[in-house]
Formats: structure tokens, sequence, C-alpha cells
């Protein structure tokens, strides 16, 4: 990026290394110029975030269901799993007729309840844990007056910065690109939607996978004799935002590996023959990123060695361009 210096001040840019970039004349600007280039694409970003919160907001049902739904997955997985053992009560007993009567009794009000309850149009939810003896929860519980309301103007606003997105990346693009020369701007430009793709990628493994099922681990590793489980709307989306964001940023990974060998900061061959010590620090992220169980860890620690070969491949076709390179730490 070329250094823009203000017309008052005596410094000036410093020659550029590559004599396409030397030729390539680029716009200078004063430090108040781009203060207000910088506060008019801010009010813009701002102003699109804030015409898509305002039309989602009276579409409170709608949003909530949409950061409810792993927790959907999760709940009728465990519910497809309670009616089986009880099924197998029936079994195991010689027929439903020899059961106690309170496990016949939930029995058959789950054969009855099974496929609204499933479909979600059950009409009293409520019945379900004490009839049916599942004590999991058909819904999030709001522990406090506000909670559900802060959660949802949280979602909110997180889905206007989604629906925001072209316009708000549009700025920051305008406003960057103008101190980029035309080969920077083409890499920008090159690599860009991959970057995209991949933590869109990582989000929606997050979001459909990861998080129902690490949710349903630790919930199948409860006596719920001892301790029945209660998920809070609050937790839930910390919990929520923390996994998919952080496997958004983690699905950069090939690009990454790509960007730093491609400058030469680490040669291919390296990152080929350190892998033991790579698929560690993989599992070492995943402890940190997610909650303590091995469901979960794995769910991250996986996609990342798949991302980390995928990211070999693309070092290698570099390293091949390039031609041998010297050992690292070899005397010049």
């Amino acid at each position: 990026m070329a250094y823009l210096a203000a017309p008052e001040l005596s410094m000036t840019a410093e020659p550029a290394s590559n004599p396409e970039q030397a030729s390539e004349e680029l716009p200078r600007m004063s430090f108040g110029d781009h203060l207000d280039e910088l506060r008019r694409r801010l009010m813009i970003s701002i102003a699109a975030v804030a015409v898509c919160v305002l039309g989602l907001m009276p579409f409170k049902t709608e949003v909530t269901s949409i950061y409810v739904a792993p927790y959907r997955i999760m709940w009728n997985r465990a519910f497809e799993g309670h009616c089986e053992r009880e099924e197998q009560k029936a079994i195991d007993a010689g027929g439903i007729e020899n059961l106690h009567w309170s496990t016949r009794e939930s029995l058959e009000f789950l054969r009855r309840c099974k496929e609204e309850a499933l479909a979600g149009t059950f009409p009293t939810p409520g019945k379900i844990e004490v009839i049916g003896n599942f004590r999991l929860p058909y819904a999030l519980k709001a522990t406090g007056g506000l909670e559900d309301f802060w959660i949802f103007m949280a979602a909110t606003i997180l889905f206007a910065l989604m629906i925001a997105a072209p316009i708000v990346l549009w700025q920051v693009w305008a406003f960057i690109s103008a101190g980029l020369y035309e080969k920077e701007r083409k890499v920008v430009m090159r690599y860009f939607p991959a970057a995209c793709g991949l933590l869109i990628m990582g989000v929606l493994f997050g979001y459909f996978l990861a998080l129902p099922f690490g949710l349903f681990f630790l919930t199948s590793m409860m006596n719920w004799f001892q301790i029945e489980p209660l998920y809070s709307v609050s937790q839930y989306f910390k919990f929520l935002l923390m996994l998919t964001t952080a496997l958004g940023f983690v699905f950069q990974l090939p690009l990454v590996m790509l960007a730093i060998v491609k400058v030469g900061l680490v040669q291919h061959d390296t990152l080929k023959k350190n892998w033991r010590f790579i698929v560690l620090g993989f599992f070492a992220v995943s402890a940190i990123l997610t909650p303590p169980d091995p469901f979960t860890q794995l769910l991250m620690a996986g996609p990342m060695i798949v991302l980390y070969i995928i990211g070999l491949t693309m070092t290698a076709r570099v390293a091949k361009a390039k031609g041998p390179q010297p050992l690292e730490g070899a005397a010049e």
C-alpha cells in the first residue's frame, strides 16, 4: 500500500520496488480528506445496517426461529432417542402391558404425540416433559424479563450486518482500494471471494453440525435423575455466536497457508514435515474455542485437518512454481 502523504508535509512516498508500481501514480490526500472520506463511508455503512435493523424488527418470531433452529435439531434428535429407549423397554418386558403403569402411560403418550412433537406443532409441549418423561425443555428459557429482548436485538443487528454486507464491504473496499496499486487490487479481488466462501462454509458447518451435535453430546452425558438439562437463551446464543465465528475463521486456514508460503515466511516442506505438531496444535486450539468435551473439539479439529490437507495441496503448487528453495535457517 502506498504512503499517502499530506501536501503540507515534506515527506514523500518511498520509491516502489516494482517498476510497474513506480510508474503508477496514486492520488494524494491530506489527513483531513482521509477523515472526511472515512466518515462518509462509515455513515453510509451505518445507515445501511440501520435500515436493515428497522426492516427486521417486526419479524421477531422469524428472527428467533433462525437462531433457535440448531437447538430444535438437537431436541428432535434427543427426543427420537428417548422414544426409541421407551419402545425398547416394552420389547424387553415382553409387551407394553407388562410395563409399570407410569411407564406404560408415558409410552402411549409418546406414540400419540411423536409426529407432532418432531414437526413442532404439538400444542402443549410442556406435557412432553411431564407425561412423556422427557426432561429436556422444548424451548429455551429466559431467566430474566429482558433477556429474550436483548438477545433478539443482538441477533437482529447480526442479521442486519449480514444483509447489508454487500454495501458495507463495498464501502470498505472503496476506502482501502484508493491506496493500493493495481497489482495489489487484483490480488485482493482474486482471493477475497474465496475467503468469503470459506467464511460462509465455516459458519454453516457450525450452525448445522457442530452446534446441534455438540449440544446433543453434552446433554446425553447428563444423568437426568441427578441433573436436568436447562439452556437459557443467553447462554445458548453466546455458544452459537462463539462456535460459528470461530469456525468461520478456522476455515480460512488454506488461504493463510497459501499466503505465508507465497511471501516466503514458511516453506511448503516445513508445513508438510511438521504435520504432527500442527495437528496437535489444531486440537489445542479447538479445546480453547469449544466446550470441554471431546466430541465438540473433534467437530472443530476434524475440519481443520481436512483444511490443512487442502492447504498443503495449494502450497505444493506454489512451491513447484518457485522451484527448489534453500532450507530455512541456512546461512545466506
